[in-house]
């Protein structure tokens, strides 16, 4: 099953990505938070390794057993269901770092599904073999596969820092993201003032800032800074967070306070 070998070397590629990229990083700041995750997300890349090897060598006794290939994609299921709520922020925002590898990862694990189902039915039923669709499957996942990694290059490329201020600000401050927290959670200003919110990113990994009352929604890269200009349109409290799944409760909220 050539899709099967495509699909999971893919797999392990873009999983090895994220956590270069994202984990290891993390665990200078947040070590304790970060290491049973890394471990579980190992474990995963090891089952995605040899998964890889053994559709790549295809055994003859492994490849006509009908059951094989949608239990191989179990793995893939998984980790894709558990991760399910981390995926929608970076497939949303082509000039996140995790971009190219959770395309990847959606990609490849709808690929899994679907050549599974056919080749179970191709072994059970081989009067109706579909190996032309299986092919085409497999020329789908190499497309977008390499769609998503020059994607996230281009996009990774243009990235960083940038300036959302709409007004003149008459005041400043600074918010520091840092092990997917913000060190500062609260802020204080009139509603005659112009906040100018300067939002480091510390990290090795995309966050967001976002006041849902104000429709203020910006990508902050990793290792950037980024003007933000906050205009209240009368008093009361303005929630920030980042939207991306999981840094909310990881404690990347607050309030700016306005009288």
């Amino acid at each position: 099953m050539t899709v099967y070998a495509i699909a999971y070397w893919a797999l392990a590629l873009a999983v090895l990505d994220v956590i270069v990229v994202a984990f290891l990083p993390a665990l200078k700041t947040s070590s304790a938070e970060i290491f049973p995750i890394l471990v579980l997300v190992g474990t995963f890349l090891v089952v995605f390794v040899l998964s890889a090897l053994a559709t790549t060598l295809q055994p003859s006794a492994v490849r006509r057993r009908p059951w094989v290939w949608p239990v191989l994609a179990i793995p893939a299921i998984a980790f894709a269901l558990l991760n399910g709520p981390y995926l929608v922020y970076p497939i949303s925002h082509p000039a996140d770092s995790t971009f190219a590898p959770t395309l990847v990862l959606v990609v490849a694990t709808l690929a899994l599904v679907v050549s599974g189902a056919l080749a179970f039915r191709d072994l059970r039923n081989p009067a109706r073999a579909t190996g032309s669709r299986t092919r085409f499957v497999a020329s789908v996942v190499a497309g977008i596969t390499a769609g998503a990694v020059a994607t996230g290059v281009l996009a990774g490329a243009v990235g960083g820092g940038a300036s959302q201020l709409a007004a003149s600000p008459t005041t400043s401050a600074t918010l520091v993201a840092e092990g997917t927290k913000y060190l500062t959670t609260s802020y204080a200003m009139s509603s005659s003032d112009v906040l100018g919110l300067f939002v480091e990113n510390r990290d090795s990994t995309t966050h967001s800032f976002d006041i849902d009352s104000l429709n203020i929604h910006v990508q902050l890269p990793a290792h950037s800074t980024t003007a933000v200009a906050i205009k209240p349109a009368q008093a009361g409290a303005l929630e920030f967070y980042c939207a991306i799944g999981g840094h909310k409760a990881a404690g990347m909220d607050g309030t700016i306070n306005v009288s």
